[in-house]
Order: C-alpha cells, then structure tokens, then sequence
C-alpha cells in the first residue's frame, strides 16, 4: 500500500497513475467506483477519469482493508462509514465547560451591568 507520503503532490490523477499508486489494475478501480459511494473522480472533458489525491488516499485505504484486512466489500463499506463519521469529542465533559463559559459570561455582564449602575 501506498502511503500518504508517498503520493506525488498533484491535484489530478488519471487512472493509469491512480491504479498504479494504489496497487490495482485500472479495472478494479472501476470496479470500486460502482461498489463505493465514497469513490467518484471527476471526468475531464475527454471522459477520463481525474483523481484527487484524497480519493486516491481513499483508494489506498479501500486496498488495505479489502486485502489485508480481509474484509468482504460490505465489510469494507460499514468500516468506511464509520471511519467517516465524525469522532465524538475528546473530553466528555468539554459540553459541560462550554455550557459553564457561557454561564459564567452570563455572570460577568451582570456584575458589569451592576458596577455601572452604582
């Protein structure tokens, strides 16, 4: 698998450069394209395919998962869907100290509020 790094910095790949990347015949990329949502490059005005360097990253991942990882394709996109969806937040409590800045903002408008009237 290819890794990020590794990636040449371009903003388009054609098929032939992304099959390459990612390890795969151009047909299997195809083939991805039909299987995953995720994966849809744009066409040129030729009709070929343009990778951007996040769908070949996608790619990679997709790769990994189906050959190593010896998932199943609905396996693969059940796992994509959950790494895609947004990660909760770090620290449980971080509503709870937003909820008390904002109270305690409350609080200081107040006292200000007051100071000015004496």
């Amino acid at each position: 698998m290819a890794s990020e790094d590794r990636i040449p910095e371009k903003l388009y790949f054609r098929i032939g450069e992304a099959s390459r990347i990612v390890g795969v015949k151009p047909y299997v990329l195809r083939f991805w394209e039909k299987e995953f949502d995720l994966v849809q490059p744009e066409k040129s005005s030729t009709k070929q395919r343009l990778y951007r360097r996040q769908d070949v990253i996608l790619l990679c991942e997709i790769r990994r998962l189906l050959h190593e990882e010896r998932y199943t394709i609905e396996g693969t996109r059940k796992r994509l869907k959950e790494l895609s969806k947004p990660s909760p937040p770090i620290f449980p409590e971080e509503s709870c100290l937003l909820q008390l800045k904002s109270e305690l903002l409350t609080i200081r408008a107040m006292i200000g509020n007051v100071t000015k009237k004496v």
